[in-house]
């Protein structure tokens, strides 16, 4: 365990406490256009999942009525969400919607949709997010991530959540290949960052339960 923790230590740097700035965004992060992502089997990627008991409809009325702030879990190793700032039109919910995503060391990072669609038995939700500034994301170049909700049999639902890393090949561990990919892996994706993902599917399973319990009833959105 020592070994993991000084390997993680030397991936992400000394831990920032600086305190959150406001959510402000530069003319820059609202033009540039994110990088092309490649395919999630060529990424340093890690899979959770949970069943809710709760269905589809009922998931995403939940999803959808969450703030960001609310619904990643805080972790001592990683900074938090703080606030958000919607860059495009309307709401995060669209292809080519993007946002600033403001965290409490003071850093930022911008998220777009890539795609997002429902059916009345799947919903799939993709984004890309890039622009680190924190020093935890220091050897990363950008990140993809994908929800899956599947409507199950007896009014449940199963989420299937993919985050996928880009390693910056000129920065530790990127730099040492395939081997720093393992790295990355075995010192911080599968231990803090699978926490984190585990508990925010948790807080998810629990709000939608919630709301199936108060009885609330919705149908699916147009598309």
């Amino acid at each position: 365990m020592r070994l993991k923790a000084i390997a993680a230590l030397a991936i992400l740097g000394y831990p920032s406490h600086a305190s959150a700035l406001p959510c402000g965004a530069s003319a820059h992060a609202i033009k540039e256009k994110p990088p092309v992502p490649l395919p999630m089997h060529r990424l340093v990627t890690r899979v959770e999942s949970i069943r809710i008991k709760a269905p589809l409809t009922i998931v995403l009325a939940s999803v959808a009525a969450s703030r960001l702030e609310d619904t990643i879990q805080r972790q001592k190793s990683l900074p938090s969400v703080a606030a958000t700032k919607v860059l495009t039109p309307g709401a995060f919910d669209y292809p080519g919607a993007r946002r600033l995503v403001c965290l409490t060391d003071g850093s930022t990072l911008t998220e777009q949709v890539l795609e997002a669609s429902t059916t009345p038995t799947e919903s799939r939700f993709r984004y890309i997010v890039w622009n680190y500034t924190s020093a935890t994301a220091r050897p990363v170049l950008y990140g993809v991530g994908e929800f899956v909700r599947t409507a199950l049999s007896k009014g449940e639902t199963n989420v299937r959540w993919t985050y996928a890393f880009k390693m910056n090949r000129t920065r530790f561990p990127g730099i040492l290949g395939y081997f720093g990919d393992w790295l990355f892996r075995w010192s911080f994706l599968d231990e803090d960052y699978a926490r984190m993902m585990r508990a925010t599917l948790a807080q998810g399973k629990h709000s939608a339960e919630q709301l199936a319990a108060s009885g609330h009833r919705t149908e699916l959105p147009a598309r």
